[in-house]
């Protein structure tokens, strides 16, 4: 699947899901990684990471494949790319007590 910023190719049955989650157990030791983790995503082939972590954000970049994502984002941001992560992070700090 194409990216908006690379295209992802591989051999094997490896996806950032299941990496992902290998990772933040193994190397970070997080037994139970949808309880401390984030994800931000901008393309389709983010749909598993979607799917699978219940705290979900998107740049405003996803918006045109919208219709082909089954499992949406919890957020998608108004502005795109870095700028939209910048704004996501800015939400998420303004809102810690």
């Amino acid at each position: 699947k194409i990216s908006s910023i690379h295209v992802n190719a591989w051999f094997g049955k490896y996806d950032k899901l299941g990496m992902s989650l290998k990772l933040l157990k193994e190397v970070f030791g997080e037994p139970e990684p949808e309880t401390c983790a984030m994800f931000f995503g901008d393309s389709p082939n983010d749909e598993p990471m979607f799917a699978h972590f219940p705290h979900t954000c998107a740049v405003a970049n996803i918006v045109p494949f919208m219709d082909e994502i089954k499992h949406k984002p919890a957020y998608i941001t108004a502005k795109e790319a870095g700028a939209g992560f910048n704004e996501a992070v800015e939400l998420i700090l303004s809102k810690r007590g």
